[in-house]
């Protein structure tokens, strides 16, 4: 897609966002698109900061992601907001997506119902400007960044991706995304559990595959070290995100519920470790 293109999807996407989701807490006047080539990235997010979201703090973490990963970057201000863009080569459906997600953050930070929190767990600062007083372990952050996410990815998926699959159609690669769950890609391992559910949560047949989760052996073999243990684990991550999603809010969270992802969410990515050998 080349730039103008870019620019009318992203703004025919929006359209669509507002119309679709209900009690959208923005306007299309309300929601900026910034498109810049990869090596601005990090300069442009910093300046959109300023104007659109000042008490929030990018960190080194941020910066390095936007040089070398991100795609596109929603930065959320209590009147209007931005979404970064990175110049890209994506199909336009794959364009969609992207720009769903972004607005999904967007909806979600408006919406959580527990003021600043993506600015408290993303970077340690928030709305009150005393960051010294919002001091979270490595729990709360892990729990909101796989919420985050998952709940971003979940809707670009749900919205975008209407062709309807099974289970059976991705389960070779959510197997694959499992694998790369552990100690040694803390980062990594939040986001690939969290896209890895997004998709599983869309699969038609979503209800009976977390079912067959619950049965010993079936996902993870009860021979390997900590097997039975490691799906246990699993099944209660993802039983806790589906309770979740069954409310007719579902983006509306507090901080026990984040605390209590976080919990789990690290209970297996220490045992899937374990089973796969990487801890002895």
């Amino acid at each position: 897609m080349k730039l103008e293109e870019m620019k009318v999807c992203a703004a025919d996407t929006l359209k669509f966002f507002i119309e679709t989701m209900p009690d959208v807490p923005f306007t299309a006047d309300d929601v900026v698109f910034v498109f810049a080539k990869e090596a601005d990235l990090a300069k442009r997010a910093v300046e959109l900061c300023a104007e659109y979201c000042p008490d929030k703090i990018l960190n080194e973490s941020q910066l390095q992601n936007l040089e070398e990963s991100i795609l596109a970057n929603a930065l959320i201000g209590r009147e209007k907001s931005a979404v970064l863009i990175r110049l890209t080569t994506l199909n336009k459906k794959a364009f969609r997506q992207l720009i769903i997600h972004e607005l999904t953050h967007i909806f979600c930070g408006k919406l959580e119902g527990s003021k600043g929190f993506i600015d408290i767990y993303g970077s340690g600062t928030a709305y009150e400007k005393n960051p010294e007083d919002k001091t979270h372990d490595g729990i709360i952050v892990a729990g909101h960044d796989v919420w985050s996410e998952f709940i971003a990815q979940y809707y670009a998926v749900k919205l975008i991706d209407t062709d309807p699959f099974t289970f059976e159609d991705i389960a070779h690669n959510v197997h694959q995304s499992l694998l790369k769950v552990n100690v040694l890609r803390l980062v990594e391992s939040k986001k690939d559990f969290s896209w890895l559910c997004s998709y599983w949560f869309n699969c038609e047949d979503f209800e009976e595959s977390l079912a067959e989760l619950s049965e010993p052996g079936t996902f993870i073999r009860l021979d390997l070290p900590y097997g039975e243990k490691t799906q246990k684990a699993l099944f209660d991550c993802v039983e806790y995100i589906f309770k979740q999603m069954q409310k007719n809010k579902p983006w509306e969270i507090n901080e026990d519920f984040i605390y209590g992802l976080g919990s789990r969410f690290m209970n297996f990515r220490l045992a899937i470790s374990i089973c796969t050998g990487l801890l002895v």
